[in-house]
């Protein structure tokens, strides 16, 4: 009997193994990249605003630049997670049904952000569409550093030798836009100008971080995943 347990959890092992090699990674990117191109997509020109694209560009385009802004901004952090979420997965040494679970969760929440990005494009100084955005933006993060948080914690799915050091780091890094992001859902109520100028932390914290952890360049901890 116990022969045929040890030989089910064997072929557990290797279905997981090939779900890490054919499909989670892969299927995570797509994601990511329908994302970043539905950002761009959501960017529209009213109908009314079209007679006058040719003749009165400077007006129609500073009237768009709220779109623009919400895009760039909402690119960049998409970008950021996916750079943290390449590199925690690229950490991984084995996977399971729980991580695939949350990291499907987490890719469900990123699919949905051109939905406040959009909002938040056309309707920049409403204060709660500026807090729908800033949770939103939040969430995503927090998923993340909770999937490395899971991977890490007693050495789960990461090889043993990993210091803790080099897991407190990813857990840091990974964690400096959504704690941003969700302090600046508090500013929002004092002022919504004052909440997106405080989106800036997000790189002096990345700063500080490398700082903390004494990382200069791209640290010894990435070099694995080049």
């Amino acid at each position: 009997m116990s022969e045929v347990v040890q030989e089910e959890k064997k072929i557990q092992g290797q279905v997981w193994n090939i779900i890490d090699q054919n499909r989670v990674l892969g299927f995570s990117d797509a994601v990511f990249a329908f994302a970043a191109t539905l950002l761009v997509l959501k960017i529209d020109l009213p109908q009314e605003m079209r007679m006058q694209f040719t003749t009165n560009f400077s007006a129609v385009f500073t009237t768009l630049w709220p779109q623009y802004l919400a895009n760039i901004i909402s690119f960049l952090v998409i970008g950021y997670y996916w750079l943290n979420h390449h590199a925690i997965f690229g950490l991984l040494k084995r996977f399971n049904a729980t991580i695939v679970w949350m990291n499907l969760v987490f890719l469900i929440f990123l699919s949905f952000l051109p939905f406040p990005v959009d909002l938040f494009g056309d309707h920049p100084t409403i204060a709660g569409i500026v807090v729908f955005y800033s949770v939103s933006l939040s969430l995503v993060g927090f998923l993340l550093a909770i999937m490395w948080w899971y991977a890490s914690g007693k050495h789960r799915l990461i090889q043993k030798t990993m210091s803790s050091k080099e897991r407190n780091y990813y857990l840091t890094r990974t964690l400096v836009a959504p704690c941003v992001f969700l302090l600046s859902a508090a500013l929002v109520f004092i002022d919504t100008r004052v909440a997106q100028v405080s989106w800036i932390f997000v790189i002096i914290g990345i700063l500080l971080v490398n700082k903390l952890f004494d990382i200069k360049h791209i640290s010894e901890m990435d070099k694995n995943l080049l």
